[in-house]
């Protein structure tokens, strides 16, 4: 009951942001266009097509025209002419008078924001070098130390250094001909660095840990292949799956979903293929050896991965992922993952107007025939995310998630049930390379009948109110 309680709250809560924004809101085509934000991983080139709908015309345009005599038809066309260049000249005027000069946010509006300054050599071979930092406090209302599983926001007790990110990143880019070559490096420091690290099987960057929180990781290490419209990464590399990411830049909340922490992979070794040629479609296909693993394949796991990205439309996106087969022997180390894994993703989005969009996701997971003595398990999960762009500079959003580990294998191991979470919170860009987000968030979990185990406030609560905010600077 509370559950469905919940739900229904979220879905209310969501609608009427919506029916507010589309009441208050009136999109023209100079409205700012609405960036996706925390881009699927892989599915970061976007598929949302930003191009203005054509306008219908008019029953009058269809009408025959009166006469006019040769003289006046001349001297109307002439005057006509001298009208649009002089229009035109107007309308380029204002669009360049209009374009922000500022990074501080100026009536809601911002300039292109600071990059590190790249040598001759750098652009002579198309690297790029880029990163940011990302640091906040996240805390929950029992005063505990730790906030239980709440996405990637596990300490709260103090200000945590999140992101210390770097990378490096060529490109490939072929115009639908011929050769190219490129590659992608990731090197992070920081909290979330042992929670990208290869933990499948325990090799490459596993252990690079500076103290029991803090750590270096190297989640992207990879080269690239392209040929007309195919390309092909070949290494370490995140997971096209899901609508959240680990890089924060690239997320609307500070805390991450449920699905995203527990229910999909983080990093595959392997390869990955994408074929798009043209705007509308996208084909991924690949084979790795499981999931979070490194170079070794300690656990002898060997896995398909695939999807397809689907732009239905100037407003409207599908995507489906997934990963099937073998998911390891267990042998890397004592409770490594093992079994037969079969796994999807869909993920939906819908723009109303460049200033509202809305995204559902959902994640069906099963890993059967585990190797050890172990029980079968299954999850799966339903995200809705609304976000509200009311200008360059501010964002508003809520996410309603519902996750269900009916083994207790997935999220707080022993915890059998349903967890909801209602999440709501801000993006303030203050300055173009500054982004600040608050949240607020309220988890609830429904225990299954014969679970003790509770998730929150040291295992002794069911529920939780927490909150907290971080802030990131680009370069």
């Amino acid at each position: 009951m509370n559950t469905l309680k919940l739900l229904v709250a979220g879905g209310l809560l969501g609608w009427s942001i919506a029916a507010i924004a589309v009441a208050q809101s009136t999109p023209t085509e100079d409205s700012p266009s609405f960036p996706a934000l925390g881009t699927m991983a892989p599915a970061q080139d976007g598929f949302i097509n930003d191009a203005p709908p054509n306008g219908d015309a008019s029953s009058d345009e269809n009408a025959p025209p009166a006469p006019v005599p040769p003289s006046q038809a001349q001297a109307g066309e002439n005057q006509s002419e001298k009208e649009k260049a002089g229009k035109e000249n107007e309308s380029g005027k204002e669009k360049e008078e209009e374009k922000p000069t500022c990074r501080w946010c100026t009536k809601g509006k911002l300039a292109d924001p600071w990059t590190l300054p790249q040598g001759d050599w750098l652009k002579e071979h198309q690297i790029v070098i880029s990163g940011w930092l990302e640091g906040g406090i996240y805390a929950n209302q029992w005063g505990a130390t730790r906030n239980g599983p709440v996405g990637l926001r596990s300490i709260g007790d103090g200000f945590t250094m999140d992101q210390a990110w770097i990378s490096v990143d060529r490109k490939t880019d072929t115009k639908g001909c011929g050769w190219d070559l490129g590659g992608h490096i990731d090197f992070l420091w920081g909290v979330d660095g042992p929670q990208t690290q290869c933990f499948g099987d325990h090799t490459f960057d596993w252990g690079w840990n500076t103290s029991d929180e803090y750590g270096f990781a190297m989640p992207q290490l990879y080269g690239e292949v392209a040929y007309n419209y195919l390309k092909v990464k070949v290494g370490h590399f995140y997971t096209p799956i899901g609508y959240e990411v680990v890089q924060a830049p690239q997320n609307f909340f500070y805390s991450h979903s449920y699905s995203h922490t527990f229910g999909e992979p983080f990093t595959h070794t392997g390869f990955l293929a994408s074929y798009s040629s043209n705007e509308k479609v996208t084909f991924y296909g690949g084979w790795t050896d499981g999931w979070d693993e490194g170079f070794e394949g300690r656990d002898h796991g060997s896995t398909f991965l695939g999807g397809v990205s689907i732009n239905l439309s100037d407003k409207d996106t599908l995507a489906w992922y997934v990963s099937a087969g073998y998911l390891g022997d267990g042998a890397a180390f004592p409770g490594a993952a093992s079994g037969d894994l079969y796994y999807n993703c869909i993920i939906y989005t819908h723009k109303f107007n460049d200033k509202l969009s809305y995204v559902f996701e959902h994640d069906l997971g099963s890993n059967y025939d585990l190797a050890f003595a172990g029980e079968d398990n299954q999850w799966y999960e339903i995200n809705n995310y609304l976000i509200y762009k009311l200008n360059d500079c501010w964002s508003v959003a809520a996410r309603a998630e519902w996750f269900q580990d009916p083994q207790g294998a997935r999220v707080n191991p022993g915890s059998r049930g349903d967890y909801t979470a209602l999440t709501a919170g801000l993006n303030w860009k203050p300055h173009a390379n500054v982004t600040i987000r608050p949240e607020i968030r309220y988890d609830n979990f429904d225990a299954f009948p014969g679970t003790t185990t509770l998730p929150f406030n040291n295992g002794h609560a069911s529920y939780q109110l927490s909150g907290g905010f971080d802030a990131i600077f680009t370069f």
